[in-house]
């Protein structure tokens, strides 16, 4: 989870416990990491790649292409996370 004040508030600590007996674990992200957030991956691609300027003509086009993309995610509409992957390496030499 990202560090949303929602996702830090009392309530959600309040129901840790349970989500843990069911084998369900809260792991926070760093700050300012939105690139290891799935959720703002896909906003991403549905904003800049999938999303054509027509679709913002109006409020219903823009509500109707974003429900279309989300039901033909993983069929029309695919993220390859290969590719996002950071490609920053360090190169070690062997001594």
């Amino acid at each position: 989870m990202d560090n949303g004040p929602i996702h830090r508030c009392q309530a959600v600590y309040d129901q840790q416990a349970n989500w843990e007996e069911q084998d369900m674990y809260l792991f926070f992200l760093p700050t300012y990491s939105p690139h290891l957030n799935p959720i703002e991956i896909l906003w991403r691609f549905l904003k800049y790649r999938w999303l054509q300027k027509l679709h913002y003509s109006s409020w219903s086009r823009l509500k109707k292409a974003v429900f279309a993309i989300i039901r033909l995610f993983g069929q029309e509409y695919r993220i390859c996370f290969d590719g996002l992957v950071n490609r920053n390496k360090v190169k070690f030499n062997s001594a």
